[in-house]
């Protein structure tokens, strides 16, 4: 009993923000995959949940809290930070926030193109899934960029990621390989929730620390 208590009390939320951002990141994740599952698993589209004014009275609302938890996210961040540190952060929550936005992006893409009366083309979507994914690498790329200008700042040593940080994108790559040359559709559905979890885990990782072992 003791030694289950002591394994729970290894880590504490140190920063809650951080927490927030990333709440914000996998809300976006989940109905963007809703979405996409809805595309690929349903021959009719008159039946799609997608047209249902209720649903997207709910992700509007969604869409509106996560921009918020951002925004709160970075405002201190953006205020205390000076030279190319703050200037990351801005951009950093800028891209978040469109990020946390996509799934009102891709309503608005779908009303103007009449795709919610006439089926999109697979063309059309495939197009889409290459923006989320160059999406996703640009929000890598300015996280990286971001913590090296910070590390820089703080004079602390930039670390390495280990392989265990890449591991959303690993798992990603693995069933992609085994199930889309079979026809499948799961790696298509699993995409956003796992690029949105890789893009959330920096914030998970600042959020969370882990405690000193007490013995």
């Amino acid at each position: 009993m003791e030694r289950s208590q002591k394994r729970a009390q290894r880590w504490q939320l140190h920063d809650g923000r951080a927490l927030l951002a990333a709440i914000a990141l996998m809300i976006t994740a989940v109905i963007v995959a809703q979405m996409v599952a809805q595309y690929v698993t349903t021959t009719e589209i008159d039946q799609g949940l997608n047209r249902s004014r209720l649903w997207w009275e709910i992700v509007l609302n969604l869409q509106l809290l996560s921009v918020g938890m951002t925004w709160f996210s970075y405002s201190d961040r953006i205020s205390a930070a000076t030279g190319p540190v703050r200037r990351m952060h801005i951009i950093n929550c800028i891209f978040v926030s469109l990020g946390a936005v996509m799934p009102t992006f891709l309503g608005a893409v779908s009303a103007s193109n009449n795709w919610f009366e006439i089926r999109p083309s697979p063309e059309a979507f495939v197009g889409f899934f290459w923006f989320g994914v160059s999406v996703w690498l640009i929000g890598l790329v300015l996280q990286s960029v971001l913590i090296h200008f910070r590390k820089k700042a703080r004079k602390h040593k930039i670390r390495r990621r280990s392989i265990a940080f890449f591991l959303p994108s690993i798992l990603l790559g693995v069933t992609a390989l085994l199930d889309a040359p079979r026809g499948g559709t799961v790696w298509l559905i699993l995409t956003p929730i796992l690029l949105y979890m890789q893009g959330a885990l920096p914030y998970f990782l600042k959020a969370f620390r882990p405690l000193p072992d007490a013995g």
